[in-house]
């Protein structure tokens, strides 16, 4: 056929960036192994080998052994992603302990705009068993960082802990399997004072445990000072973009950068490491270069690259080894690694090697957004500067300008293309995850993104460098003065009339047609590469193709939403469970939310024992207490209680033991009148993560 023929010589013709692709089926590989709905036996790992024998065996037909490599590639990203799951496993909690004694050695300590958020690790619980008991958990304390004993104390206070937070919504985020690839077992809060403890008598400090001991203290001299010069959410964003911790950011400061599309600038990844291996490179290069004698004798610029890479992982270790700073450092150091060996930095084949290198040694960070939206934009500017755009913008308009305005007029047209481009790159990954989009982001990111590079970051790489001699009070100042002019930015920018579109929740099927795309858009460089665009629009036209839930119900069963209008829902209690109320209105294009009980309308109606409401000719019962089942049982089409459901001849019920197996539900009314009922677990399956997975240890 004349279009197989083509599709394969274009194919061929394209070999040179054949491995570009290698990182594309690694990940698929990876993701292949998270969308299952059970957890693979270890007889998976022997996808490997035999694959690879498979290879071997048919290296005379070259086109066997490229299905061959490609299968190889997907197999070890599924292995990866398997071997990092069951070399990690965190032991979780199922449940609510209630009120229990805790005791344990405090990691990290971070200032919140109420109090403080502690890390422990080596944790006992109440009467717990050492091997049903988290290793490591979260808490929420009222008392002030600053007042916290330093790192590496041993405490011991009462609390109460349970499970991370499932989805909370079909499809939503799942925070459990966050915080399972974290390490993290459990969450809660203290009650009371927090009383010093001594250690096990077994107790030994290995030398990493040290290392981040000492980089935890570091970082709360580092916030101290800043307090001393600094003052409010001014402090709180230096201190944030300092030593990496954002818990301490005003919700109204976090959601003006959120609005105006700047927040990326406070998670400590790409664009801050990256600046930190620059300002090490570029000033200790041309230092070196004032040396005659070492300039003409020795490769000072590779002696710059190295110092670089050294410098960029003292500055993770600072931060915090977080999986977005850790890929940063990787990117950064791979791309010093190319100056070394005399190599072109930006490259796709560099990009391709950089992502092979993030996934194989940490394949779960695929699946966020910081990995994804980084490597999007990379590789969106990789492509776009592979294309003769240097040439194009030196041609200019013909016009004789003074070699200044030149030079500023090829920079700022730089910065622009390269705004746009990230942006365009980055929108969908925005969408998907966050159902929301940035309108002036463009704009803000235009001028906060060089005052970060060239003002705020070198205050902060002279902070690092005088803080230990006693002089960097001004240029924590320095710093300061740049975040006060972010948030003026960020203030500015999100008051302006729709400065950010929510849009629903993006479909997995879209998500992959738009992603797909880009990818083809962007690897291939022949003009077959615009095929691209066709899932790209198909993709982007969900909004009009996907459907909106009329209800959904939290994990527990207690909270629930109902749609009223397109624009307004009746929530169960406006004043419990506001994290996932904030996550459902995230999720629904941020309708309006309404106490149900304060409503009068025809969709809802409440009274003490529960409330019941109209979907179409449907009517669906919300009892509160088993007093309300004698009249839902009879004329309710659907029920759906927090307790257990018995004898109760309605059509279809949800109840407790429902929530407990599937969590999450939502119900949707079709145009033919029938109720369609999704549940969370029907998108991840039971894995190690989940709270009726392969660990129930509690249970």
């Amino acid at each position: 056929m004349p279009l197989l023929s083509t599709l394969h010589n274009l194919f061929f013709d394209e070999r040179e960036r054949w491995f570009a692709w290698l990182p594309v089926l690694l990940g698929a590989g990876i993701i292949g192994y998270f969308v299952l709905p059970f957890e693979p036996a270890m007889g998976w790992l022997g996808l490997v080998p035999l694959l690879l024998a498979l290879l071997i065996a048919t290296r005379r037909w070259p086109q066997a052994q490229l299905i061959g490599a490609a299968l190889l590639a997907l197999a070890i990203g599924f292995t990866a992603a398997q071997l990092e799951s069951r070399l990690t496993g965190t032991i979780m909690l199922n449940k609510e302990t209630g009120p229990i004694g805790i005791k344990g050695r405090l990691m990290l300590a971070e200032p919140m705009p109420d109090g403080a958020r502690l890390t422990l690790d080596h944790v006992t619980l109440g009467h717990f068993r050492s091997e049903i008991t988290p290793q490591q958990i979260r808490l929420k304390v009222k008392q002030d960082s600053a007042s916290l004993p330093p790192a590496g104390s041993w405490l011991e206070f009462y609390g109460e802990v349970g499970p991370p937070s499932t989805p909370v919504a079909p499809g939503g985020f799942d925070f459990r399997r966050q915080a399972y690839f974290q390490g993290l077992g459990a969450i809660g809060w203290t009650y009371g004072d927090i009383s010093p403890a001594e250690p096990p008598s077994d107790y030994a400090l290995s030398l990493w445990d040290n290392l981040k001991l000492t980089m935890e203290q570091a970082r709360r001299a580092l916030a101290a000072r800043v307090a001393a010069q600094a003052a409010g959410e001014t402090a709180a964003m230096t201190e944030a973009l300092l030593t990496g911790s954002q818990s301490g950011i005003d919700k109204d400061v976090m959601q003006a950068m959120r609005a105006s599309g700047l927040a990326h600038l406070l998670s400590i990844s790409g664009i801050h490491v990256s600046m930190v291996g620059i300002l090490i490179y570029w000033p200790l290069r041309a230092l070196l270069a004032l040396v005659p004698w070492l300039a003409l004798r020795f490769p000072i610029k590779k002696w710059a690259a190295a110092a670089a890479i050294f410098g960029t992982m003292g500055y993770t270790l600072l931060v915090g080894v977080q999986t977005p700073t850790l890929r940063s450092a990787l990117m950064t150091g791979i791309l010093m690694l190319a100056i070394m060996l005399d190599r072109k930095v930006l490259s796709m084949r560099l990009v391709a090697l950089s992502a092979l290198t993030v996934m194989l040694v940490f394949p779960s960070s695929i699946l966020g957004p910081s990995f994804q939206m980084s490597f999007a934009a990379v590789l969106a500017m990789v492509a776009l500067y592979e294309k003769p755009l240097d040439a194009a913008l030196r041609q200019g308009d013909g016009l004789t300008l003074p070699a200044w305005f030149s030079f500023v007029k090829k920079h700022a047209t730089s910065i622009i293309i390269t705004s746009l481009v990230a942006t365009a790159a980055t929108t969908p990954f925005s969408l998907y995850h966050f159902q929301s989009f940035s309108f002036y982001g463009v704009i803000a990111n235009m001028i906060a993104i060089p005052l970060t590079s060239f003002w705020i970051m070198p205050c902060l790489m002279l902070t690092y460098v005088t803080a230990p001699f006693g002089g960097e009070a001004w240029f924590i100042q320095g710093a300061a003065l740049g975040s006060e002019w972010i948030i003026a930015i960020a203030r500015h920018v999100a008051a302006w009339p729709y400065a950010i579109l929510h849009w629903p929740a993006m479909p997995v099927a879209a998500f992959v047609a738009i992603v797909s795309g880009g990818l083809w858009l962007c690897l291939w460089r022949r003009r077959w590469r615009y095929l691209g665009l066709l899932p790209i629009l198909c993709g982007m036209l969900y909004p009009f193709y996907t459907r909106v839930p009329d209800l959904v119900v939290d994990p527990e069963g207690k909270q629930w939403a109902i749609k009223i209008t397109p624009d307004r829902y009746a929530v169960a209690d406006l004043d419990k469970e506001k994290f996932t109320l904030q996550q459902w209105q995230q999720r629904l294009s941020f309708p309006e939310l309404i106490a149900a009980d304060d409503l009068q309308s025809d969709v809802v109606r409440c009274d003490t024992q529960g409330c019941v409401a109209r979907l179409g000719e449907s009517m669906i019962a919300l009892p509160r207490t088993p007093l309300a089942l004698a009249e839902d049982c009879v004329q309710a089409s659907l029920i759906i209680a927090p307790f257990l459901l018995r004898h109760c001849p309605a059509q279809h019920h949800i109840d407790a033991e429902d929530f407990r197996q599937r969590g999450a539900h939502s119900v949707t009314h079709d145009p033919d009148g029938s109720l369609q009922v999704d549940y969370a677990v029907r998108h991840f399956g039971r894995r190690p993560w989940s709270p009726m997975g392969i660990h129930r240890p509690q249970d």
